[in-house]
């Protein structure tokens, strides 16, 4: 059995995570250019994780590189998450139109689902902002794909109660949530009040460690940082759901032995 897959198995032998990568593992690389988005498939099928996080921000050519990621993934069997960089909730027209075209690059990418952040939850005032944020979900569910929230690791969009609040608002089947609990932590927040009260909606997460610093939170692999990761990871257990569990930390100058020693990692949890 694949280390990904040997990572995935709950105490109880039930499948209950699906190991994704994230192209943030490789940010040295793929901005300085010596490695550029199709060489994280690859590196997902050698360390056997199921899937590939990629991001907006790193296509240096989309229109080519889209259609040939999506071609790389069918012939790794591998599946892919999109993130895109515009929030939910923008005032700016420029930013409302991108993130319409971002669900159909989702779509295109035949991805399983697009991860954005929430912005800034408009009041009640601010109808054209929240008719956007609209736009986009009623946009995601007529092409069926699977608008995810993360809780942002640091002011706008951090709030559980706004997270909990928008999810509340449009209630649509395709609108979910990604737990990033290293995220909660870092925003002075509980990342298990978190997993309680959005196990309903939850359809990813973001796996990381983190250790406090002089200046703040640092994000590592798993492991290599001071969260309650047992807790944790046992309280997205008990969700009973199964959802892509991304990795997503910075991986330096050696992302796939990051990557490796964050799957070794889960295996002590999960034996």
């Amino acid at each position: 059995m694949s280390d990904g897959l040997m990572a995935s198995r709950s105490a109880r032998g039930r499948a209950t995570r699906e190991i994704f990568v994230s192209a943030v593992q490789f940010d040295a690389q793929l901005t300085s250019g010596s490695a550029g988005v199709l060489d994280l498939a690859p590196v997902a099928a050698a360390v056997g994780a199921r899937g590939v996080e990629y991001r907006d921000v790193y296509w240096k050519d989309k229109t080519a590189e889209l259609p040939a990621v999506k071609r790389q993934l069918a012939e790794l069997k591998l599946k892919a998450a999109y993130t895109t960089a515009t929030p939910l909730y923008s005032g700016e027209p420029a930013a409302q139109r991108q993130l319409l075209r971002d669900v159909e690059d989702a779509r295109d990418l035949g991805a399983v689902l697009l991860r954005v952040t929430l912005g800034r939850r408009p009041g009640p005032a601010e109808v054209k902002t929240h008719y956007a944020g609209r736009m986009a979900v009623e946009r995601a569910a007529a092409l069926r794909v699977r608008l995810t929230l993360e809780n942002n690791s640091a002011e706008p969009g951090h709030l559980l109660s706004d997270v909990k609040a928008t999810l509340d608002t449009f209630s649509c089947r395709f609108l979910g949530t990604n737990i990033d609990f290293a995220n909660y932590v870092a925003t002075g927040q509980d990342p298990l009040e978190a997993i309680r009260g959005l196990a309903r909606w939850i359809n990813y997460v973001h796996a990381k460690d983190a250790r406090k610093t002089a200046t703040g939170w640092q994000s590592t692999y798993l492991g290599n940082g001071s969260l309650p990761l047992r807790e944790i990871i046992g309280a997205l257990d008990a969700t009973g759901k199964t959802v892509p569990f991304c990795l997503e930390f910075p991986g330096g100058d050696d992302p796939e032995g990051s990557i490796r020693k964050s799957l070794e990692f889960l295996k002590t949890l999960d034996g």
